[in-house]
């Protein structure tokens, strides 16, 4: 190791502790020196991001987001009829529903006449990793592939598409519809559901960017759905208008804010939803995009159910976002009110993040573009 890296490694040292200490201005001022000095990496970069996310800008935040994307998953590489080269890293669990979603969004981009590259034989190699995984492993579990070729190497570890969207217009509607409903876990407490959240133009554009980005990364087989995330390729341009113009919503509901996550959920057609759970942010805004022509059974609504509980603040944040027994048994006791807010498309819930909750099960059509998309943006008040 050279003086200037010796000299970047200590700046990283500096910057990740000041970070970890929630120092985001000093902490960023870190990064960018080790930037200057011509190093990068997909951490440094998503580290950044945090910083500027925190501090208010989200067009710097959604900067690093996407050049961390660039540098961890190469969208830009595909253009030959050959796979592109995957360094080697160590071999992790494949799920079936990761394989099976992004096989049929490829089918889906085929069909569009895009993704050139996406012949019958590539589809072939993909199909028989899926049924290798869903025979060894069952639909909902993950394991090891024995042999993966090339091109099945390159689409699990990086994404063959992430189109640059925009739309013309306000992104939202003119006909927006609010209704607030109290809560009485605390003083003023209160959510909202919002009909008619988006124009036209914009749902059908965030509609299209989330079916055609193949950065479902994120498989929770056990649940039967997946995640995108600011980290790993949600952060687009047409996503960060999204992200500024629901801050707006929730500022003009609740004050001002500063976004603490965005991300995306993609349920498979029998939805087993999420189980009761809090989040450690303020605010949640959940957005339903897809129509509820999609949804065949609608169960208990298919939409979300919000309980008259919030989480004290001494609870630890892992006893209350993972372990629905516990949030249960902490209903029962307090024999909470259940708010069901059944599904529809382009409907938006706003509630404060430590109440109890959960995504109701619901089925939705076995179709490509008919299955069940959540959108969360996670807020805390300004500071």
């Amino acid at each position: 190791m050279n003086t200037r890296q010796s000299d970047a490694q200590n700046l990283l040292v500096c910057a990740d502790g000041a970070l970890g200490h929630r120092d985001f201005s000093s902490a960023l001022n870190l990064y960018n020196q080790v930037f200057s000095m011509g190093f990068e990496s997909w951490p440094m970069h998503v580290n950044a991001a945090q910083c500027h996310k925190r501090l208010g800008d989200l067009d710097g935040a959604f900067r690093h987001f996407d050049r961390a994307f660039m540098i961890k998953r190469r969208p830009d590489s595909w253009a030959g009829e050959l796979p592109p080269n995957v360094a080697p890293a160590p071999n992790e669990p494949t799920s079936a529903i990761f394989v099976s979603n992004l096989r049929d969004q490829l089918d889906h981009l085929k069909g569009l006449g895009q993704a050139p590259w996406y012949t019958d034989a590539v589809s072939g190699e993909l199909a028989a990793a899926g049924n290798f995984l869903e025979s060894a492993y069952g639909r909902s579990g993950a394991g090891m592939l024995d042999f993966i070729s090339p091109w099945v190497t390159a689409m699990l570890k990086l994404a063959p598409n992430r189109p640059a969207l925009s739309v013309d217009g306000d992104l939202l509607s003119t006909d927006m519809k609010i209704q607030e409903i109290p809560l009485y876990g605390g003083d003023g407490d209160r959510f909202y559901v919002i009909d008619n959240l988006f124009s036209p133009q914009a749902l059908a554009g965030l509609l299209e960017q989330l079916l055609a980005s193949t950065i479902w990364f994120d498989a929770r087989p056990q649940r039967s759905y997946l995640g995108a995330h600011l980290h790993d390729g949600l952060a687009t341009p047409l996503m960060l208008e999204v992200a500024k113009n629901l801050r707006g919503v929730v500022e003009k509901l609740v004050g001002n804010v500063v976004v603490a996550q965005l991300w995306a959920f993609r349920y498979l057609a029998n939805s087993k939803g999420i189980d009761i759970h809090a989040d450690q942010g303020d605010w949640n805004l959940n957005v339903w995009p897809v129509s509820e022509e999609n949804l065949v059974d609608t169960g208990d609504q298919g939409g979300m159910t919000i309980y008259d509980l919030r989480i004290a603040d001494d609870i630890p944040f892992d006893q209350y976002n993972s372990r629905p027994e516990l949030n249960k048994a902490r209903i029962e006791r307090a024999n909470a009110h259940a708010h069901v807010v059944p599904y529809r498309g382009n409907r938006a819930v706003v509630f404060p993040s430590k109440y109890l909750h959960k995504t109701n099960a619901a089925t939705f059509a076995n179709t490509f573009a008919g299955r069940r998309i959540n959108l969360t943006l996670m807020a805390d008040k300004a500071v």
